[in-house]
Formats: structure tokens, sequence, C-alpha cells
């Protein structure tokens, strides 16, 4: 494969990455990350100079593609925190109140 089918193929697995993280099927993602790792690892065992590198990766907008899923990987990210923090003082909350049930029945049976 040369360089050019190369950087054709990671733009085409970045562009499914993309799609998968706005679907939110992220037990997908790590299978798509293996491939296009082995497409970069491909990369760097290509003899090219910088400069036809760098042609080829504006060339494909690459660089503006690794912005684009860099921003809503975090922002992804971001939003799972807050789902889990918002579980976790869900959980406090029913610990809570289920331990103030238990105590409230406790102490009306003392009466």
């Amino acid at each position: 494969m040369n360089l050019e089918e190369s950087l054709v193929k990671y733009k085409d697995l970045t562009l499914t990455i993309m799609k998968i993280v706005k679907e939110e099927e992220y037990e997908k993602l790590d299978e798509f990350f293996q491939q296009r790792q082995l497409v970069l690892d491909s990369i760097n065992n290509i003899n090219c100079s910088k400069e036809e590198l760098r042609k080829f990766y504006f060339q494909y907008h690459i660089d503006e593609l690794e912005k684009v899923i860099s921003s809503e990987m975090e922002v992804k990210k971001e939003d799972l925190l807050k789902k889990i923090k918002e579980n976790q003082k869900r959980k406090t909350a029913m610990n809570g109140y289920n331990n103030l049930q238990a105590r409230a029945v406790f102490l009306s049976k003392e009466l």
C-alpha cells in the first residue's frame, strides 16, 4: 500500500470513528482504533519525504478531522462524566432514603 492509499484509509477510519462516537456505540471504538493504529504503523514504514506526507495530510484534510474528532470525544467524555456523577448522587440519595425508612420502622416498633 502506498502513502496516498494509506492516508485515504486513515481518513475513512477516522470518519467511521466519528460516526461511532456520534451514535454512542462505544463498544465498537476499540476495533477501529486498532485498525487506525495499524494504518499509522504502515505509514511509518513507508519511505517518503516529510513534504510528501504533509502534502497528502493537508490534501485530505486529515488535520481538520483530527481536531474535530478530538473535540467531539472530549464533549462526549464530559457528558458521560456528568451522567456518572448524577447516578452517584441518585444512588447516595436512595441509600439515605432507604436508611431513613429502616430507622423509622425500627423506631416505630419501640414506641
